[in-house]
């Protein structure tokens, strides 16, 4: 086994791969007490795994929230509040984060709101925290059903990535965090894409590599952007639409994976690439392919569209009420703030409805 990759950034060290959870074995000395927020899922099944690689950590309180999308709300945020507050947990004291992107991101917020800022560790147990949730300071939770409408920017002090956790995912959750493995190959890592295209997530045998590289891409743009503001947004292609099509479904009270909904926004968003920038067909057809390959199609109508489109308004990337899009001009570069009309969008998710019915 080879050893875990140690990255050490202005404000974030990275322990990543194989053995990581037992290299981080001598970060918590300097802190009180250790709390723990999970949620029921990983409390089963993963914060055995935890107390197993990490025999010598006392760990003080467990706090357990309710798994989903669904309740990545408000109404958690004050549990943790509550809770913390219970313990009496100060700012010398030191909560790990125990879970995939919705845990990560919720359980980021209550730290760093509690108190004015209690330190916090990442340590993500889903493909989708591995590469991305976890990674790059955003913390936030879901607000009159929008997606992310509340959170803010803060670093966790260490973001600790185990693949030994892989283990323990069902297929939602695997295909979730694949569609952000994807898309990093999509927008800057046409190595990544290569090694990707025409497989199925389950044929990928070495994915201690995959998410070393996958984590590194992320690294590097919120490294130098941290706040959003420039080469970062690339990370959003397949988000725009995709974010859309994820609060369509959470708001008809069928929530979907993330991930699901962002393969489903990089169909349509490739298809725009192709309009704007001439992508080659020879580049989309892959793309749709390698989404179609690993993902079923959501069976949304013409009739939802305006629904979307509604829900799409919402977006944080909306400037002086215009659309802005990150796409890809060919696979491996992509380019943010390209202003996108109403009309192209539509034409966009009419495209992916209809590409289904020829697959069908």
């Amino acid at each position: 086994m080879n050893s875990p990759l140690v990255l050490d950034t202005e404000s974030v060290k990275y322990i990543i791969g194989d053995g990581a959870l037992e290299k981080s074995s001598n970060k918590f000395d300097q802190y009180g007490r250790v709390i723990i927020i999970t949620d029921d899922n990983v409390e089963k099944h993963c914060l055995p795994v935890f107390k197993r690689k990490l025999p010598d950590l006392k760990i003080f309180a467990t706090i357990t929230i309710i798994s989903g999308e669904e309740n990545k709300s408000i109404h958690q945020l004050i549990y943790i509040w509550n809770e913390l507050t219970r313990l009496n947990v100060g700012r010398d004291d030191l909560i790990i984060n125990l879970g995939g992107g919705v845990l990560t991101d919720i359980a980021g917020m209550a730290a760093a709101t509690f108190k004015r800022g209690v330190q916090f560790m990442n340590f993500p147990t889903t493909l989708l925290g591995m590469v991305d949730a976890a990674i790059g300071g955003k913390t936030g939770i879901d607000f009159a059903q929008f997606k992310n409408q509340v959170g803010l920017f803060i670093n966790p002090v260490c973001v600790i990535i185990d693949p030994i956790f892989l283990s323990t995912l069902e297929k939602a959750h695997w295909q979730s965090g694949f569609a952000e493995v994807v898309k990093y190959g999509l927008i800057m890592d046409r190595e990544l894409w290569q090694k990707l295209n025409k497989k199925h997530y389950q044929q990928i045998d070495d994915w201690s590599s995959i998410i070393i590289k996958a984590a590194r891409d992320k690294i590097d743009i919120v490294r130098f952007d941290v706040y959003e503001k420039g080469m970062r947004k690339n990370l959003n292609f397949g988000h725009t639409i995709g974010h859309a099509i994820e609060s369509f479904y959470l708001k008809s009270g069928k929530p979907v994976t993330h991930g699901t909904a962002i393969a489903a926004g990089i169909i349509c968003e490739a298809w725009i690439s192709s309009k704007i920038f001439s992508l080659e067909c020879t580049n989309l057809e892959p793309i749709v392919k390698m989404i179609d390959n690993n993902f079923s199609r959501f069976n949304f109508t013409t009739d939802d569209i305006p629904v979307i489109m509604k829900l799409m308004k919402q977006d944080k990337k909306i400037r002086e009420n215009k659309q802005k899009m990150s796409l890809i001009r060919k696979i491996g570069k992509a380019v943010h703030d390209i202003e996108i009309d109403d009309d192209l969008i539509t034409k966009s998710l009419i495209f992916y409805i209809e590409r289904k019915k020829c697959n069908n």
